[in-house]
């Protein structure tokens, strides 16, 4: 499954059906496993996919609310109005992206000094 290469609006984001958007979107909504109630979900992107997993037992509204901002987070929607408060959306892009770096260059140094077969 390859992800649309056209960012939504912020009108489609907040208005379309939720199972619409999804769907033409191509994001995969599924549940975590996890279960704090500090945790509002997760958005997995990679080139191929969008992964939006909710906590279980949440309100209808709670639900619908943050997979529409996930979603638009994920897909870097410009325009999207502010969480209000308590909820916060983390990006750990940055951290994923120097462990990725950082696990890379660890295989390339043992593999220069004959450590992998």
């Amino acid at each position: 499954m390859t992800t649309t290469a056209i960012k939504p609006s912020v009108d489609f984001l907040m208005d379309a059906p939720l199972q619409q958007l999804v769907d033409e979107l191509h994001v995969t909504l599924d549940e975590s496993s996890i279960t704090d109630p500090g945790f509002t979900g997760y958005a997995y992107v990679t080139r191929d996919e969008v992964v939006v997993s909710l906590p279980p037992n949440r309100s209808e509204l709670e639900h619908d609310c943050m997979a529409r901002y996930l979603i638009g987070t994920a897909f870097r929607v410009d325009g999207m109005p502010e969480l209000p408060a308590p909820w916060q959306i983390t990006d750990m892009t940055a951290d994923v992206n120097r462990a990725h770096s950082d696990q890379a260059a660890e295989v390339v140094s043992q593999a220069r000094e004959g450590g992998v077969a």
